[in-house]
């Protein structure tokens, strides 16, 4: 359960393309992606959090556009206990990137809007 403001809310198994809401999903290596999928955005923060242990020995790595909101142009899967794929708008040239992340571990709802 998540708390916070007065209200409870159930923790997430799976997020789907469709579905609207911000949320927090944290992977095995310590990674946090903060999803809106109402306005269709992400931004990834690296090593935000301690790795599993299974995953100590994974290092980090810093991908492009760290920390910066980036267009999510599609969620393909995410799901605890799979590795997340995310679509998106990186490039200046418009091509898509593909991010594939160490298996998620956490899928929180955010209760407050970005301020």
């Amino acid at each position: 359960m998540v708390r916070g403001h007065g209200y409870t809310r159930p923790m997430r198994r799976e997020l789907r393309n469709d579905e609207k809401g911000r949320y927090l999903v944290t992977t095995a290596t310590g990674s946090r992606y903060e999803l809106d999928l109402t306005a269709r955005t992400v931004k990834r923060q690296m090593a935000a959090t301690p790795p599993i242990v299974d995953f100590l020995d994974a290092g980090f790595s810093q991908l492009r556009r760290d920390g910066e909101t980036v267009e999510l142009l599609m969620l393909e899967s995410c799901a605890v206990g799979a590795s997340a794929r995310y679509w998106l708008q990186i490039r200046n040239d418009h091509i898509p990137s593909v991010r594939m992340t160490s298996p998620v571990v956490r899928i929180e709802p955010l209760l407050k809007p970005e301020a």
